[in-house]
Order: C-alpha cells, then sequence, then structure tokens
C-alpha cells in the first residue's frame, strides 16, 4: 500500500519469521524489522549490573532486556506506523510499550507461547488493539483471537531419498522421556531415526538420542527434515498446546507426523494415516501399516490457509 508503514518486532533463534517482513512488503511501502532475539548487551558499569540484579530480584524483570531494546523504541521517534506488529512483546517493558503503542494506528500482538509458560504475556495483553495467540485455552481465558503458527517456506529443494526414517530437535527437558520411549520403539522395530537434544551442558551419551551442545541453524534442520520421512513432535504437553513449527514443517514437506499433540486431532488438516498421535510419558505401539503407506496429499486450499501469507492478511484483518 503506498505510503502505509509498519514496524515489525520478534523474538526469533530459528529464521520462522524472515519470510514475515517480506511478506508485509507487500501491503506496506514501508517495512522495518527487527529480530531482537540477536541484538548483543554489556553492562557498562558494576554499578549498573547490580541494580539490574535487584531490580529482577524485585520487580522480576530482567533491566536487561529494557537496555537492550530500548534502541528499537527510541528508533521510532516522530515516526506514526499504520501497524506496529510484536511477537514477544512479554520482553518489554510498560513504559515502552506505551510509547510504541502512541506510535501506531493498530498495535497487534502474536503469542507463539502459551501464558501459561510465560505469564507477563497475561500482564501486557491490554496495551494491544488485539493479541492473536496459539492457545486455544488462552483465547477462551483471556478473549484473544486464535491464530496457529504457519508454514514459514516457500520452496525447499528436496534431497533425492530418504537418509532416515525419522527425525526431531528439541530441548533437553521433561520431554526426553517421551522421546526415549519413541526411540525404543524404533529400535525394536529397525526403524531408523535421528533425534538430536540439544543441552547446554555435556552430557553423558546415550543409547537413544544424540545431545548436542551448539545450536543448529534452521538451514541444518530443515537438511535433516528434508532426509527422513517421518517428523516426530514432542510438544511442551502440560504447559502449551499450540501446533508447533514441527507440524506445518511436515504439512510443507508432505512427510508424515508423529506427535503428542492431543488437540491436532481438532484441525482441518488432520489425517490418520499423515498424523499419528502418541500419549506422553507411556509405552509407544504405532501400527507398522502406518510406516508403510504413502503420504496422502491435501487440498491445495489447505496449504494455503496455513502458508505465513494467510497468517499476515489474518493479522491485518
Amino acid at each position: 500500500m503506498k505510503g502505509k508503514k509498519v514496524l515489525f518486532i520478534t523474538f526469533d533463534l530459528s529464521g520462522y519469521y524472515d519470510h514475515i517482513s517480506e511478506g508485509l512488503k507487500e501491503h506496506f511501502e514501508d517495512v522495518e524489522y527487527h529480530n531482537v532475539a540477536f541484538i548483543k548487551f554489556k553492562y557498562k558499569s558494576i554499578g549498573q549490573r547490580i541494580h539490574a540484579f535487584f531490580y529482577k530480584l524485585i520487580k522480576k524483570q530482567k533491566l536487561k532486556n529494557y537496555y537492550k531494546l530500548e534502541p528499537i523504541v527510541k528508533s521510532t521517534e516522530g515516526k506514526m506506523y499504520d501497524y506496529i506488529i510484536m511477537v514477544r512483546p512479554d520482553l518489554f517493558f510498560d513504559t515502552q510499550l506505551l510509547t510504541l503503542k502512541s506510535r501506531t494506528r493498530h498495535f497487534i500482538a502474536y503469542y507463539h507461547d502459551s501464558i501459561n509458560n510465560i505469564q507477563r504475556k497475561k500482564e501486557v495483553i491490554h496495551f494491544f488493539d488485539k493479541v492473536y495467540a496459539y492457545e486455544k485455552k488462552d483465547v477462551e481465558q483471556h478473549d484473544l483471537q486464535f491464530l496457529s503458527n504457519f508454514i514459514y517456506l516457500d520452496q525447499y529443494t528436496q534431497k533425492p531419498s530418504e537418509t532416515y526414517d525419522a527425525f526431531t530437535i528439541m530441548s533437553k527437558d521433561y520431554r526426553l522421556n517421551t522421546l526415549e520411549a519413541v526411540a525404543k520403539f524404533f529400535k525394536k522395530k529397525n526403524i531408523s531415526y535421528k533425534f538430536l537434544v540439544h543441552s547446554d551442558k555435556q552430557q553423558p551419551p546415550s543409547e537413544y538420542v544424540d545431545f548436542i551442545t551448539k545450536r543448529q541453524n534452521n538451514q541444518e534442520v530443515l537438511e535433516h527434515i528434508s532426509g527422513c520421512k517421518i517428523i516426530v513432535d514432542i510438544h511442551k504437553y502440560g504447559i502449551q498446546d499450540g501446533l508447533t513449527f514441527r507440524v506445518f514443517e511436515s504439512l510443507f514437506f508432505q512427510k508424515k507426523l508423529i506427535t503428542s499433540n492431543q488437540d491436532i486431532r481438532t484441525y482441518d488438516f488432520y489425517n490418520p494415516n499423515n498424523i499419528m498421535v502418541i500419549e506422553p510419558d507411556s509405552d509407544i505401539d504405532i501400527p507398522m501399516s502406518f510406516f508403510n503407506t504413502p503420504y496422502e496429499a491435501l487440498p491445495e486450499a489447505i496449504y494455503q490457509k496455513y502458508h505465513y501469507t494467510s497468517w499476515i492478511k489474518t493479522l491485518l484483518s
């Protein structure tokens, strides 16, 4: 749109939102984009560090975030945006959100983490004209707008043949027991797999998973996904049930999916031939027919519905 201006602010370590800034150019002449995940900050003095320590102790907020994010807020001085769209607004301080709100006609937030997981998300809802969330419970309890995550890719050259049957990557946490149960089942059935589990600390070798200390970038993850037949998704059960980006990678690549997320059955793309739902913290028993039958392609309209371009249109509606 001629003369229209948008500011898009996200926290994205994996590159899921890279295409959003490009997609916004279809709707706005002027697009400003900040990914705050990669902003570096060092305290200027010991006194500043001590002040930040006690501030967090009393106020339960990281003063470091204020210092890191204030340059973004200051960069908006003298500007008026048609839209400011924020992912992870909970990282900002109230005064910063108020300033940003005063500089836009439409103040929009998107939550791809549950309020149960990040409580401050509840505290900042009132600043926004609209808050969209991928967690259905949050939508119901806090009068938000539902919007799932999305297919974040346009194209990708897949490997000509699969390297292994199944793949996943996740952080080391309470979900590890469920992932190991899947691995035990795969070993028993001679199903090849690669399960990467990230930990900041070196872990003892495991019979079932590969521990890594170096974070994989998204291109490396996509190479693994391209080289497998089935994506495994162990979501943060008991904390949040919004669909992870693993689900939408399975749609894009047309790969079968094994997931612990029971709520996936309520989505219009659910097909038991393509998606196997498992029970967390339980023994795994998946019929071999799931592995032996091909993926059933979905209608093109489904892919378009969950593509990032449709996600953008919903935010702007």
